[in-house]
């Protein structure tokens, strides 16, 4: 049997020989199947995550000029933006009300260094806050870049007392864009967003959340204009209070600079 199959392998080996013609169906399983591997080890690695944010549209150079001195600034949008580049966070607005890019409202620093004061690992570059002594104190784990998140947070209660507080708010007026640098990860975009959507609670006191608004119909018509639970409110007839509700909370991505 086995001399019978070495004759007929022979033979195959010698007719593929004389017609030019080659078996490439081996070669095409070992393909498949080193893709396959290749897919599944790959796809093995991804971490998928969602962000609740939109991208903008490119803006034509005139959204990028001063408004107009007859217009109100409270009645319209600030175009805020946060630009987070590897050393320093921007706070800046492309209306100009609130300062511009090469002259800005506000700059932060990188902070959370070993000893620096803190009230959670997310104000620390080693992701470890000593709750006892409240400072950030060394871990294993890489260093990741921290931004002075408070003053940020400060900074945007700021412009939306001096600007909403106390008389209804128009919901255009919540957006603001965020900036990063490539290099930026993503631990550090998330506690910036948390900086921008509602006032922080004083170092070391727990977090609750504030309100935000809503376009429903319900809430409209209903007597109140803010939810039985407190987590919504009418833009249109509540009182704006920014210690209770939303700062900037629509926060949109940019495709960068130009």
């Amino acid at each position: 049997m086995r001399a019978a199959v070495r004759r007929r392998e022979d033979q195959v080996e010698t007719e593929e020989m004389e017609s030019g013609e080659l078996n490439l169906i081996p070669y095409l399983d070992m393909v498949t199947n080193l893709m396959l591997f290749l897919l599944a080890s790959v796809s093995a690695g991804l971490i998928l995550v969602q962000i609740d944010t939109t991208l903008p549209d490119k803006a034509p150079p005139s959204a990028t000029a001063p408004t107009e001195p007859s217009a109100n600034p409270d009645e319209q949008p600030l175009k805020l933006f946060v630009s987070i580049k590897r050393d320093e966070m921007l706070l800046w607005s492309a209306s100009g009300l609130e300062g511009t890019l090469t002259a800005p409202k506000a700059v932060f620093r990188r902070t959370g260094k070993d000893g620096d004061v803190c009230d959670g690992p997310y104000m620390c570059e080693s992701n470890e806050c000593d709750a006892q002594t409240q400072k950030c104190v060394p871990s294993r784990e890489e260093p990741q870049p921290v931004f002075d998140y408070r003053a940020l947070n400060k900074a945007l209660i700021e412009i939306a007392t001096r600007r909403y507080a106390g008389k209804p708010r128009k919901a255009e007026t919540y957006q603001i864009i965020l900036q990063a640098d490539g290099q930026i990860p993503y631990s550090t975009i998330v506690s910036t967003m948390a900086a921008m959507r509602c006032a922080l609670p004083e170092l070391g006191k727990e977090a609750l959340a504030c309100a935000l608004p809503t376009d429903d119909e319900e809430l409209k018509k209903a007597p109140e204009p803010i939810s039985p639970d407190g987590k919504l409110y009418d833009t249109t007839r509540a009182v704006y209070d920014p210690k209770k509700m939303a700062l900037f909370h629509e926060i949109a991505f940019s495709s960068g600079f130009e």
